[in-house]
């Protein structure tokens, strides 16, 4: 069968389209930059996480790989529900309490290299290392995934871990999947777009 080429006016409708959302992604950008917290955004069409205060880059993840699925429109400011669980280590009070107690701080390396991060409205974030990198955690965040959309078609999950828009899952290193776990807090602005940032 042969396609037609695309007409004048199509091309036009769609340049005013992408110049139209554009446009809004840098207005929501301007108004987070205008507030002294940090936020993130994502840039599909190179893939790079950025992590943004002021305007200013920050930091930037690179985006090895990025996968969308469950429908919904994946554009726009979302707002984090709350951090991926870290594994703190307990603290043993000392026999002898004149003495400090022996703990070392939370680093990089004790934050999670995979994850979900729910953000408002309704967006889910799985965050994973390629599978060359770490088998184990690779594997275990498709099974996560697995679990969550058969969860929420079979009504076992509870409604406050179900998510009803997209879902997408970035592919990161291992180091930089840690670093995002150590940057985001609660309540924390995600801009995703296909734009030039700032």
């Amino acid at each position: 069968m042969l396609h037609a080429a695309p007409s004048a006016s199509n091309e036009k409708g769609d340049e005013r389209e992408s110049l139209q959302e554009a446009t809004r992604l840098l207005e929501e950008e301007i108004k987070l930059a205008s507030r002294p917290q940090i936020y993130l955004l994502l840039d599909l069409s190179e893939p790079i996480l950025y992590i943004k205060g002021r305007g200013i880059e920050l930091h930037r993840l690179p985006v090895l790989q990025w996968k969308t699925s469950g429908g919904g429109f994946l554009s726009g400011l979302f707002r984090l529900r709350g951090r991926p669980e870290v594994d703190r280590p307990k603290a043993e009070p000392s026999k002898d309490p004149s003495l400090p107690t022996d703990l070392e701080p939370i680093n990089l390396q004790d934050m999670p290299a995979e994850y979900l991060l729910l953000f408002e409205p309704g967006l889910l974030l799985v965050v994973a290392p390629p599978l060359h990198e770490q088998p184990w955690l690779w594997a275990r965040s498709r099974l996560r995934e697995w679990w969550l959309r058969f969860a929420s078609w079979t009504g076992v999950a509870s409604p406050a871990d179900q998510v009803a828009g997209p879902r997408l899952r970035l592919t990161l290193t291992g180091e930089a999947a840690r670093s995002l776990a150590w940057t985001v807090t609660d309540g924390m602005p995600l801009l995703i777009g296909r734009t030039v940032p700032l």
